[in-house]
C-alpha cells in the first residue's frame, strides 16, 4: 500500500513538460535565466513527466484516473513550478509526509491483527512498490538493489517487485536468525518472474545483489528444501553474467548440478578444478577431495572414490570420509564387494582410535543391516559394546557375552530407538538361528514401533509377528495340557530358539489397534485366541473389546462383557464406564420416543449405580470433566430431573468433580454445543451468563476474590443445584422422590441417610 500510494502520486492529469536543446551529452533547458534548471534537475524533472504520463495511459477507467488524481492532490505537489533543487527537495518531503501518513494508517489497522497475518500483510505489501533508486523513497543504505534503467517499462514492473522483496527481506537475511521457509520461497517466487527480464542484462545486477541470492538460495535444507535446485539455477545465471564465483560457491555449484542429475558434467567440471580448488594449499582442499568421494560413490566408480579417499587420509584429514566407501559397498551384491565395506569399516575404525563415536557404529550398522549384513552388522555392535576388545571375526563360535537374550535386548532397543525397526526384526531372527530368543518384551516394543508408523506394510509386519507369537503361545499351552511342553523346542530346526511365546502386552497392542482401526471381527478372532492361550486378562484388555462392541453396534454383548468381569477377576476403570455410558439409548440414538424416557431413565440410573459401585477406580483428584459432563447431560437429555439432581451432588461428593462454567451454560441452554452462529444463539447465551454471573457473585457476597478456583465449582454447583429445583411441589415431595431415586442410583446412604440431612445436602442455595 506505502509504494502503491508513492506511484500514484507520481502521476497528474494536469502538468507542463519544459523543453530541452542537446548539448552534448547534457541537456540545456530552453528558457529565461530564472526558470533555467540544472541538467542534473532537468533529467529528473523529464523522468518524472514521463512517467505519469505512462501511468496515466496504464489506467483503464474513469474511476481510476480520478483516484489517481485525489492521491496526486493530496500530496500536494505542484509539478509545474518545479524549478531548482529546493523545490525537488519539498516535493520529496511532502510524499514522504504523505507515505508516512499512509503508512500510520495501515499500521493502526494491522495492530488489530494477529501477528501471523500481519507479516503476511507487509510481505504482500512490499511487493507493491514500484519504485527505483532513483525514485522518491530510494533503498535504505547497505541494502542491495538493481537499477532499473536498463530495462524498459514493462521488465521494470517485475524487477521493482523483486527489489521490494530483496528489501523486505535483506535485513533479516543480515540478522541471522530472521530467514525462514516462507522468505525464501517468496525470493524464489520474485526471482523467477523477474529472471526473463533481467535476462536482457544480466551485467546490470550488482555484485551486492547477487551475493544476496546467493546467501537466501544457499540457505539451509531445513527452511530450503530445494536448496541444491535454487543454487543449480541460480549458478547458471551467475555465470550468464559472468560474475566469478568463489571456491565455495563453485564445489556447491559442482554438487548442484551433480544432484540435479547432470552427474557427467559435474565430475567433468570437479576436474578442471582439481589443479585449483583441489591443491593442498588451497582452502576449499578437504571440502574438494570430499565431494569427489561422494560423487564418484554415487556413481560406483570406485577406483577414483579411493584415490580421493587416499588424497585425503594422505593429509591427515578425518577417517570418517570412509564412510560413503563402507556403504557403497555394502550396497553391492557380491561377496568380494561386502568384505571391502568390512576393510573399510576397519580401517576407520583404527584411524579413529578412542575418538570413535556411539553415532559412528549406528551409522555403519544402518549401512549393513539394510543390505542383508546381519553377522558384519553384529560384528560392528560388538565392537561397539567391547569397545574394540572383541572382534567376532576372528571367532568360530559367539560367545556367552553375546549370545544372551540381555546382550540382544540391547541392541533391539537401540535399533528401535532409532527408527530402524526391519533391521531390528532381522536381527532378532539371526540371532535366533544363532540360538539366541529375543524377550517377549523386546519383540512386543517391536510390534508397538511397526503399528506407530501408521504404513500399510508396517501393520501387517506387526499383525504377522504378533499373531506368530500368539501361535507359539497357544501351542505351548496345549503341550502343556498334555504334558509334553519340552517337546516343543524339537520342532525347532537344529541350533534355532523357538520363537517367543505372545504375553498379555502382545494381545493389548493388537486389540487396541483393531479398535482403532474398527476391525471388530479380527478384534473377536483375538478375543477367543486370547482364551485359548490362558492367559489371566486385564482391564486394558477388556476396554479394548468393550469398546470394539460398541462402535461395531453390539450393545448387548458390551453389556455382557462388563457382567462378566467379576468372574474372570478383573476390576473396570475409569475407560470402561467412559465406554459404557456410550451404551444408553439418549448417548446412542439420534431420538428417543417420550414413550421410552422412562424405561431409559430407569437404565441411566442403573449404570450410574454401577459405577458408584466401583468408586474406588477413580483418581482421588476428581473425575475426568469429559465423562462427568456426559453423565449430566445424559440425564438432562433425558428430562429425568430427579436422576439429574441425584447426579450432580454424587458426583461433587463421590467423585469429586464440579462442573465447569461451559458446562453449566451448556445445560442451561440445552446443548452440547455452544453455538456463536446467530444473533439469536447470542442473545440467548449473554442472558443465561449474565443471571449466572449475577446470581454466583451474590452467593460469594459480592466478593469477586471468593469466586476463584474450586469456589467458583462450588458456586456453580450450587447454582446448577438452584436451577434443576422443582419449584411446584413442597419441599417434602421432592425429598421424598429424591431419596427413592438416590436409592436407585446408589447413593442412598451417602446422600440421605436421614432427611434432616438430605435436606441439607439437596437444598444449598
Amino acid at each position: 500500500m506505502n509504494s502503491l500510494n508513492r506511484s500514484k502520486q507520481d502521476a497528474s492529469n494536469d502538468f507542463s513538460v519544459q523543453y530541452f536543446d542537446q548539448d552534448g551529452d547534457k541537456p540545456t533547458a530552453v528558457g529565461s535565466e530564472d526558470t533555467l534548471l540544472s541538467p542534473e534537475i532537468a533529467e529528473h524533472a523529464l523522468g518524472q513527466a514521463f512517467r505519469l504520463g505512462e501511468m496515466k495511459h496504464m489506467l483503464q477507467t474513469r474511476e481510476e484516473r480520478d483516484a489517481l488524481q485525489q492521491v496526486i492532490n493530496q500530496v500536494g505537489v505542484d509539478w509545474k513550478n518545479i524549478k531548482t533543487e529546493e523545490d525537488i527537495a519539498q516535493a520529496k518531503a511532502k510524499m514522504r509526509a504523505y507515505t508516512a501518513s499512509i503508512d500510520a494508517e495501515i499500521e493502526k489497522a494491522k495492530s488489530e491483527l494477529p501477528k501471523e497475518l500481519r507479516d503476511q500483510i507487509t510481505l504482500e505489501m512490499s511487493g507493491l512498490n514500484l519504485e527505483d533508486e532513483q525514485d522518491v523513497m530510494s533503498a535504505p543504505a547497505g541494502i542491495p538493489q538493481i537499477p532499473l534503467q536498463a530495462w524498459t517499462l514493462n521488465q521494470r514492473r517485475k524487477i521493482s517487485k523483486l527489489n521490494s522483496v530483496i528489501r523486505h527481506v535483506s535485513p533479516k537475511l543480515r540478522s541471522g536468525t530472521g530467514l525462514t521457509k516462507k522468505l525464501v520461497l517468496t525470493v524464489y517466487k520474485s526471482y523467477q518472474q523477474a529472471r526473463l527480464a533481467l535476462a536482457h542484462g544480466w551485467s546490470n545486477v550488482p555484485l551486492d545483489v547477487w551475493d544476496f541470492f546467493w546467501k537466501v538460495f544457499s540457505a539451509d535444507e531445513s527452511i530450503n528444501l530445494h536448496r541444491l535446485a535454487h543454487v543449480s539455477l541460480l549458478a547458471k545465471d551467475m555465470s550468464e553474467a559472468k560474475v566469478t564465483l568463489t571456491p565455495a560457491q563453485q564445489l556447491l555449484t559442482i554438487e548442484a548440478v551433480f544432484v540435479e542429475g547432470w552427474d557427467v558434467r559435474a565430475i567433468d567440471n570437479w576436474k578442471r578444478c582439481t589443479s585449483t580448488l583441489g591443491q593442498e594449499s588451497s582452502e576449499s582442499f578437504q571440502d574438494f577431495w570430499e565431494l569427489g568421494v561422494r560423487m564418484y560413490c554415487r556413481i560406483g566408480d570406485m577406483a577414483q572414490a579411493e584415490r580421493a579417499v587416499a588424497k585425503l587420509l594422505e593429509n591427515h584429514s578425518d577417517p570418517r570420509i570412509l564412510l560413503p566407501i563402507i556403504r557403497t559397498y555394502s550396497e553391492k551384491d557380491t561377496e568380494q564387494d561386502r568384505e571391502k565395506a568390512w576393510s573399510a569399516y576397519r580401517r576407520m575404525r583404527e584411524l579413529l582410535g578412542q575418538n570413535i563415536t556411539i553415532e559412528d557404529y549406528d551409522q555403519v550398522i544402518s549401512y549393513f543391516l539394510p543390505t542383508n549384513q546381519i553377522e558384519n552388522a553384529l560384528y560392528a555392535f560388538v565392537d561397539m559394546m567391547s569397545d574394540g576388545q572383541i572382534n567376532l571375526k576372528e571367532q568360530k563360535y559367539l560367545p556367552s557375552v553375546v549370545a544372551n537374550k540381555f546382550f540382544l535386548g540391547k541392541w533391539l532397543k537401540r535399533l528401535i530407538g532409532a527408527g530402524d525397526l526391519d533391521g531390528a526384526y532381522e536381527v532378532s531372527e539371526f540371532m535366533r538361528q544363532k540360538g539366541v530368543a529375543a524377550a517377549a518384551i523386546h519383540l512386543n516394543g517391536l510390534i508397538g514401533a511397526w503399528q506407530r508408523t501408521g504404513g500399510a506394510d508396517n501393520v501387517d509386519k506387526a499383525d504377522e509377528l504378533a499373531w506368530s507369537m500368539i501361535e507359539a503361545r497357544i501351542q505351548f499351552v496345549r503341550a502343556r495340557s498334555q504334558g509334553n511342553a519340552a517337546a516343543l523346542e524339537k520342532n525347532e530346526p537344529r541350533g534355532t530358539a523357538p520363537l517367543p511365546r505372545a504375553t498379555l502386552e502382545t494381545f493389548s497392542l493388537l486389540a487396541e489397534n483393531y479398535r482403532v482401526r474398527g476391525l471388530h471381527s479380527r478384534l473377536e478372532s483375538l478375543w477367543e485366541a486370547f482364551r485359548d492361550a490362558e492367559i489371566s486378562p486385564d482391564i486394558f484388555m477388556m476396554n479394548q473389546l468393550l469398546e470394539s462392541y460398541i462402535n461395531a453396534g453390539q450393545y448387548n454383548e458390551a453389556l455382557e462383557l462388563y457382567a462378566s468381569l467379576p468372574g474372570r477377576g478383573v476390576a473396570p476403570d475409569p475407560y470402561t464406564f467412559s465406554a459404557l455410558w456410550k451404551t444408553i439409548a439418549i448417548n446412542r440414538l439420534h431420538i428417543v420416543p417420550p414413550a421410552a424416557l422412562e424405561t431409559e431413565a430407569v437404565a441411566t440410573r442403573s449404570l450410574f449405580a454401577e459405577m458408584v459401585k466401583s468408586k474406588e477406580a477413580f483418581a482421588p483428584e476428581g473425575m475426568d470433566g469429559q465423562l462427568g459432563r456426559k453423565i449430566l447431560h445424559s440425564f438432562r437429555r433425558l428430562k429425568d430431573q430427579p436422576g439429574f439432581l441425584v447426579a450432580l451432588i454424587a458426583l461433587k461428593e463421590v467423585f469429586n468433580f464440579l462442573p465447569s462454567e461451559t458446562l453449566v451454560l451448556e445445560i442451561l441452554l440445552g446443548t452440547t454445543k455452544i453455538s456463536w452462529e446467530l444473533d439469536t444463539h447470542k442473545r440467548r447465551l449473554m442472558t443465561v451468563k449474565k443471571d449466572m454471573d449475577r446470581e454466583i457473585l451474590a452467593w460469594a457476597g459480592g466478593d469477586v476474590e471468593k469466586l476463584e478456583g474450586r469456589q467458583r465449582g462450588e458456586a456453580l454447583y450450587e447454582y446448577l443445584q438452584k436451577k434443576f429445583w422443582p419449584s411446584s411441589e413442597s419441599e417434602e415431595d421432592v425429598q421424598e422422590v429424591l431419596v427413592d431415586v438416590a436409592a436407585q442410583m446408589g447413593v442412598h446412604e451417602l446422600l440421605a441417610p436421614t432427611k434432616k440431612k438430605a435436606k441439607r445436602r439437596f437444598f444449598i442455595f
